[in-house]
């Protein structure tokens, strides 16, 4: 700033510090006096000079997922662009300034694993967290959480017994498994004409859930249904399929995970069965058609949310994370960069670190993430949730319907 004619420029730090020529010796009182009163002379004229030398709060968030699993340390890396994103814009919360750091936790998709995270977060300084990335960690830790007065917010924990959980911390950032179930069996019966399906389930929580609905709305729709169990580690699946051919089965159904998922689809080709098969992991990708050398039309896959380049968001969103992290995002990435703005909204919208303030805030947010309106009903469940359903074809995922459950 340039000094007016006959005025000295007049410094904050000069009043602060006391760097002004003085008297050797002991300062005086009235020196003193001067001093104090040039600070708050300095504060009211140069309040910027205040305000940048207010060092930001430190507000943690927690991220907690399996995080040797690729789609899961790719949520977290979509988290963490989430947080850089909003760090980049100075933030106030309860007129103080304050910057988002993730505090990132590998529970192995191990629930002891997940119930000792969640007790650590709850004696931090987390004020919410994101995760855990499956249903069954989820549904372990929520209790925690919910003793803890935390906000729990589960990227893609869809099974409908997550938010059963007694408790009102606890969120889904996604429409829960049941539904899909019910959209996938509506599309597949009307459209295929199914008389005998095959349900495969990988004894996980999630897996049976999806597979009981399903074969409730299967029977429902007047379909044959036959049901099978496997480990969630094997990669033997000759004794179901071999099963499945002999009873002629039209589709089979396969509710685990995507490396399993791939193994199964290659000793479908292997053994000859000619079923259509439903996904449910995170398959829909190049990457996984090109691992298992599919080039066929008769896979299909349902997850949650629109179709991955669906909206410009989503493409937007893509283009950031390749250029933050030099790779394409996982399929499920964008649920933790949603869910993490969605706390970071309702923080904000509370203006209050306070746990309990931001839980009660989370129940008004209504936050426009990249697969839609992130808001919440009284029981924790997605409002309006959306769902994909994919077919192969030429090599490439093809959406089929997109399902945008009502209010």
């Amino acid at each position: 700033m340039t000094a007016k004619p006959g005025i000295r420029a007049v410094h904050y730090d000069d009043f602060c510090q006391g760097n002004h020529h003085q008297r050797r010796g002991n300062r005086s009182m009235s020196s003193l006096l001067r001093s104090i009163i040039g600070c708050l002379w300095a504060a009211a004229f140069y309040p910027s000079a205040a305000v940048a030398q207010e060092p930001a709060k430190e507000v943690l968030i927690g991220y907690v997922a399996p995080l040797d699993d690729p789609d899961a340390a790719s949520g977290a890396q979509a988290a963490q662009m989430a947080i850089e994103e909003t760090n980049a814009a100075p933030v106030r919360i309860g007129n103080i300034n304050v910057s988002f750091k993730l505090l990132e936790q590998n529970d192995k998709a191990d629930t002891r694993a997940a119930e000792r995270i969640a007790h650590y977060l709850a004696k931090t300084e987390a004020v919410a967290v994101v995760g855990h990335w499956t249903s069954t960690t989820s549904i372990v830790a929520a209790p925690i959480y919910t003793e803890a007065g935390i906000a729990q917010l589960a990227p893609i924990a869809w099974s409908s017994l997550y938010t059963q959980v007694a408790g009102k911390s606890h969120f889904q950032g996604v429409g829960s498994d049941d539904l899909a179930m019910y959209y996938a069996v509506d599309y597949l019966s009307s459209s295929l004409f199914l008389k005998r399906v095959m349900v495969i389930d990988d004894s996980a929580l999630l897996g049976v859930s999806m597979a009981n609905s399903f074969e409730k709305y299967a029977k429902k729709a007047g379909m044959e249904t036959l049901r099978r169990s496997v480990s969630t580690q094997t990669s033997d699946f000759n004794s179901p399929l071999l099963i499945a051919k002999q009873f002629r089965s039209e589709l089979i159904l396969f509710t685990g995970r995507g490396a399993q998922s791939a193994v199964l689809a290659g000793s479908m080709k292997r053994l000859g069965v000619s079923s259509r098969l439903l996904l449910t992991g995170p398959v829909v990708s190049p990457e996984f058609l090109t691992k298992i050398n599919y080039s066929d039309e008769d896979l299909y896959a349902i997850v949650p949310g629109p179709p991955k380049d669906g909206n410009a968001k989503i493409q937007n969103f893509r283009k950031r994370y390749v250029a933050r992290f030099n790779r394409e995002p996982a399929p499920f990435a964008m649920f933790a960069y949603d869910c993490t703005l969605t706390l970071i909204s309702a923080i904000k919208k509370a203006d209050s670190l306070d746990r309990r303030r931001i839980i009660a805030s989370l129940y008004e947010v209504n936050y426009s993430g990249l697969s839609g309106v992130m808001s919440f009903n009284r029981d924790g469940t997605l409002k309006n949730p959306s769902y994909t359903l994919y077919q192969t074809e030429k090599s490439r995922w093809t959406v089929r319907k997109t399902i945008k459950a009502p209010v």
